[in-house]
């Protein structure tokens, strides 16, 4: 029984198959040029792939391995943005158990 390839890698191998001399994975109408971020999206989801899930999930991962500044150097985003998204990331419970301790009866 034949699996079909998830949505991520059928894009990749129907884009493989167009050779239209353009090095973009996902080329815009003019030529030379990439995609508009909103029709990549659109195109994403096509295929079934979370577009907003994987940005956010990507953006986590790199504040987690990479300090903001770089980060927003990186993806072009003002430093305050990156700092934001850095305490997304925050891996600390102390808020959780904090809170817990308030409310919380212990057994």
């Amino acid at each position: 029984m034949a699996h079909e390839a998830p949505g991520s890698a059928r894009l990749v191998l129907e884009r493989r198959q167009l050779d239209d001399g353009t090095h973009y994975l996902l080329p815009g109408q003019a030529p030379g040029r990439a995609r508009n971020p909103l029709g990549a999206g659109a195109l994403l989801r096509s295929h079934g792939l979370p577009v907003l899930t994987a940005r956010n999930t990507a953006m986590i991962e790199a504040v987690t391995d990479l300090p903001p500044i770089i980060v927003a150097d990186l993806f072009g985003l003002h430093p305050s943005t990156a700092n934001r998204w850095a305490g997304y990331a925050n891996d600390s419970w102390t808020h959780y158990l904090a809170a817990r301790d308030r409310g919380v009866p212990r057994l």
